[in-house]
This record gives structure tokens, sequence and C-alpha cells, in this order.
């Protein structure tokens, strides 16, 4: 009797060290992927103001954004691969390095030394999918859902807080600032990382991929730049033009070599799966969905009252989403319940109808300011709900010693699909301006089209659940 109490008392005890020890991890990585996701946003107070301080363009400004969006969507694929090859904390503090070097040298020089800063912040995104497939290693199985849920909605929230904060740091500090707080929080994320996650192991055996690579760089490269300078350069011009050949060829090409390599930076034909493929598209639209809600919202709120908006400040629009985000950090313990009892594709299905309901309650009765915050922050729980789906589909689909490359692509489209929404609501805001004041705004029927467009994106997702079904096919 006495060994079995013994026995008993001993179990109780391990089972508090792996409880304790499994929230310990799910804190430092939810707060990693804060840190990673408020590199996106933090910087964009600063660039209407930037031009007159540095004496550049706002053009060569703009590439403070599109920097860090190039180098993030072409690590993201190649370190969640590396995740899986040498282990998941060498690759967490490798791209947490990278946030703190970028932070440091970001604002010690002149434009050229902040874009070069801003592209390695950028590298920092690929933290994201390791730090999910982290989890699914180290934590007990019925753990798994509720922290992908927590990790999925930091994304959101570090979006949604970044704008309002880097106002406030810039309001009250000055620009450099805003890059200094990067540095302190990075830091403070890799003594996290290397006290509290797990030792790395070697999960899969084979080479690394270095012309798939070089070739993957090119081509997203290419894309991205033809996105995100579209606009300015016009979508007609040779230079867009260019980009959108050389990413169509470069592309092609590296799909063809990835289908004959041994050991593909991405198994395309998995990837392929309907399991993956649906949830690559699903992922897609909600990164749409999820910027095109900060931008319509920031924009309607300080559109002139001339133009339909509401003429409020920026600092009052960027604040605005704070409810956003704690909406989309709130909705995940409720999500997790309900994949754990329903499954994930329910809840996918659930996030899209929530998003579609919120963009139809925007375009038909918004009087108000407060309205719109209201509504914008029912979208963000659909969002919320649609990206905690992500992850835990990945986990249950993708073959276990691929769950970091399957992320990895998962974060990468949802990144091209937070591009593609910044370059259409710019887009459709242009052509359907009005002039206020001799200055062209966003009209009411450019914020309707774009919620319209966003609606018809949240029923996508709904099918795309519905089809993410069946068995991943693995690259042999």
């Amino acid at each position: 009797m006495r060994t079995l109490s013994t026995t008993s008392a001993t179990d109780a005890v391990r089972a508090k060290k792996s409880s304790s020890s499994g929230t310990g991890l799910i804190v430092v990585a939810g707060f990693s992927c804060l840190v990673v996701a408020l590199q996106q946003t933090l910087v964009v107070p600063a660039v209407p103001v930037l031009p007159d301080l540095l004496s550049v363009s706002p053009v060569a400004v703009s590439w403070l954004v599109t920097a860090t969006l190039l180098t993030g969507a072409v690590a993201t694929p190649i370190i969640a691969r590396l995740s899986d090859m040498f282990g998941r904390k060498r690759m967490l503090i490798l791209s947490m390095v990278f946030v703190l070097i970028g932070s440091v040298i970001a604002p010690l020089g002149g434009l050229g030394t902040l874009i070069t800063g801003r592209a390695l912040q950028g590298l920092g995104t690929a933290l994201v999918p390791v730090a999910m497939a982290q989890m699914r290693d180290s934590l007990p199985a019925h753990r798994v859902s509720s922290s992908l849920a927590i990790l999925s909605a930091t994304l959101g929230v570090g979006g949604g807080i970044g704008i309002p904060l880097g106002g406030l740091i810039l309001d009250v500090f000055d620009w450099q600032s805003l890059f200094w707080t990067s540095a302190a929080l990075s830091a403070a994320s890799i003594v996290l990382i290397v006290l509290v996650m797990p030792a790395a192991t070697a999960r899969t055996q084979g080479r690394f991929d270095l012309l798939g690579a070089g070739l993957l760089t090119v081509g997203l490269s290419a894309l991205l730049v033809g996105i995100s300078q579209g606009n300015i350069w016009g979508w007609a011009s040779a230079p867009t033009l260019v980009s959108f050949a050389v990413a169509l060829v470069v592309l092609l090409a590296w799909g063809r070599q990835q289908l004959a390599s041994g050991n593909p930076i991405v198994d395309l034909r998995a990837t392929a799966s309907a399991p993956l493929l649906f949830t690559n598209l699903a992922s897609l639209i909600l990164g749409m969905l999820m910027f095109a809600n900060l931008l319509l919202t920031t924009e309607q709120l300080q559109s002139p009252t001339a133009a339909g908006g509401f003429g409020w400040s920026a600092a009052a629009a960027g604040l605005a989403m704070l409810p956003n985000a704690a909406a989309m950090f709130g909705v995940a313990p409720l999500t997790a319940w309900i994949a754990e009892h329903w499954g994930p594709r329910l809840v996918l299905a659930l996030g899209g109808i929530v998003t579609a309901i919120g963009y139809l309650l925007r375009l038909v009765g918004s009087p108000s300011g407060a309205m719109v915050i209201v509504w914008a922050t029912v979208i963000g729980i659909g969002v919320g709900i649609g990206y905690a789906a992500l992850p835990m589909l990945i986990v249950r689909c993708a073959p276990g010693p691929q769950i970091g490359e399957a992320n990895g692509v998962n974060a990468l489209v949802r990144a091209i699909g937070t591009s593609i929404a910044s370059a259409g609501v710019a887009a459709i805001g242009s052509i359907m301006a009005v002039s206020v004041e001799g200055v062209p705004v966003p009209s009411v029927a450019a914020f309707a089209t774009i919620s319209v467009v966003a609606g018809v994106g949240g029923l996508a997702t709904v099918v795309c659940a519905g089809l993410a079904r069946g068995e991943v096919r693995v690259q042999k």
C-alpha cells in the first residue's frame, strides 16, 4: 500500500511539473509570436513622417514595409524546413536574433541602414510556424489545440496593437525608439527561449536544398515586389509586368525542381493534397480579410465627413483597433474547446461565417464611428476563430516530420494574403476616389466595394473548410 501511495504521489508530482512546463512553453511561444507580429505594424505610424525626417521620398520609405514582407515570406518556409532538419529551438533563437540585430542597426544610419534593419526584422516572421510545430512536439495531445489557438490569436493581437503602440511611442519619444522597443522585446524573447524551450533535436535526415531555396527566394521576391509596388509603379507599367513575369517563370521552375528533388524545401505532393491545399487557400483568404479589416477601419474612420467618413485623427483610428485585438485573443479558449469537440474544420467554417457577417453588417449598418468599431471587432472575432483552426488542421493532416515545413507554407500564404489585401484596398480606394478640397480620398462606394469583396471571401473560407478533407500524399 505504501509503495502504491508513493507511486501515486510521484506521478502526481510529475504531472504537475509537466503541466507547469507546458504552460511555460505556451507563454514563451506566445510572447515570441507577439513580438514578431508587432514588427509588421509597429513602424507604420512613422511611415508618413519619415520622408521629411530623412529627406527622402515617400516611395523610398514605402520599402520599410515591403522589405519586411519580402524577407519574411522568403525566410518562413526555409527556416521552417530547417527546423524539421536541425531542431526547433535553434531556429527559434536564430529567427529572434535576426529581429534583435535588425532592431539595433535600423536607427543607427540613414534610409539604407533603416531598410536593412527592417529586412532583418522580417526574417523573424519564420519563428511563428516553428513555434507552432514546437507546441505539437512538446505538449500532451489534450493541450495542443488550446496552445495553437493562443499562438494564432497573438498574430492578430500583435497586428492590432502595433499601430496604436507605435503611435504612442512616436508621440512621446522619437522614431528611433520604435526600434529600441523592438530590440528590448526581442532580447527578452531570446533569453526566455534559451531558458524554457526544450533542447533542439534533429527530426529528419537529408541535405538542405540550396537550389530550391535560391529559386524560391527569387520567385517570391519578384511576386511580392510586383504586388506591393504595383500601386506606385502602375499595374500596367513595365517594372510591375516584369516582376510578375519573372515570378511566374521562376516559381514554375522551382515547382518542377521541387518535384524532382529528394530533399525538397516544400513537399508539393503533400501540399497539393486536399487537406493542406484548402487549408492553405483558407489561410491566404483569412490573411486578406484580417488586413483588409485593419486598413478599411482606419481609413474609414480617418476619411473626411464630406466623403462619408468620420474625420477621426490617425491616433484615434489606431486605438479603435484595440477592441479587435482583444476580441481575437479572447476567443482563443472557446475556439480550442470547439475544435476538441467537433474538429478544426468546423472551427474554420465558423470563422468564415462570422467574418462574412461582420463585413455584411458594416456594409448595411455603419451610421457612426462607434458602430464601425463594433463591426470591425466582429470581423476580428471571425478571423481569430479561423486563424486558430489553421494550425490545428496542419498538425492533424501533415506528416509528423514535416510539421514545421507545412506550418511554414501556411504562414507564407497568409503573408501573401496580407500583401494582396494591402494592394487591393489601395487600388480600390484610388480607382473609386472622390475629391475633397482638391485631395483624392476613398469614397463611400470604395468602402462598400471592399466590404462586399471581403464578405464573399469569408464565405469562400467556409467552402475551403468543407473541402479540406482526405489524406495527405507524402513525397517518396
